[in-house]
């Protein structure tokens, strides 16, 4: 863990994964899970974002995780050594996005 964080503080992060996005709509590209999480690990907010080899961006929100303890979910044991640490504004970049992808 980069460094103790108090269980209520919010946090933003994200995590690398290649391949197809989730919806199937895009192949063999990078993306990104982006989570709002609390210190204890809790996820407030999660979207996966996608950019194609044209710069097209895509993201959309994941409902699924929110709610969810992002350590032991994950089987991290409050190790957040896949997470990569973000700004708050680059998480808000990404959550306009899906709002707009949504509509």
């Amino acid at each position: 863990m980069t460094k103790p964080r108090e269980p209520d503080e919010v946090w933003h992060a994200r995590e690398y994964w290649s391949g197809d996005s989730r919806d199937g709509q895009y192949a063999n590209g990078d993306g990104y899970h982006y989570f709002e999480l609390k210190g204890s690990g809790h996820v407030l907010k999660a979207f996966e974002y996608y950019e194609t080899d044209d710069g097209e961006e895509h993201a959309a929100e994941l409902a699924e995780l929110v709610g969810i303890n992002w350590f032991s979910f994950f089987g991290f044991e409050e190790s957040d050594e896949l997470l990569e640490n973000v700004p708050e504004h680059e998480f808000a970049y990404i959550a306009e996005i899906a709002k707009k992808t949504t509509g």
